[in-house]
């Protein structure tokens, strides 16, 4: 009886953490639309729609960019709060002499944070 009761109690404190979690993922993934060709890191992204999620760990972030729930990418960045809230997203990207556009940053709506990659 200990035992049932135990694990009852178990899976609702899991329970309740999961739903107290999750606004924080859900703060830390969002759509973006890339209307050109770019490379993040290396990585090739076709112009389209993702879905960004990233994982903050002090400083550093682990992002990831999906497409039609395929994981296409996943690069380390840095996360830089810039101050003020952006309206929308952006992204700030260098252009090659070859016009290969390379991802810098890219800054999400709703956020003052954005995130920066270095090369």
């Amino acid at each position: 009886m200990f035992k049932k009761s135990h694990l009852g109690i178990s899976i609702l404190v899991l329970a309740i953490a999961l739903v107290a979690s999750a606004p924080a993922f859900a703060n830390n993934a969002h759509d973006l639309r890339l209307n050109h060709d770019m490379v993040l890191k290396g990585t090739p992204l076709g112009a389209g729609e993702y879905s960004i999620r990233w994982e903050g760990h002090s400083a550093t972030a682990t992002v990831t960019l999906s497409q039609k729930k395929a994981v296409v990418a996943t690069v380390e960045g840095q996360l830089v709060d810039r101050g003020k809230k952006y309206e929308r997203n952006a992204i700030l990207f260098d252009t090659n002499a070859d016009g290969t556009r390379i991802i810098r940053e890219i800054r999400v709506a709703g956020s003052s944070q954005a995130l920066v990659f270095n090369e």
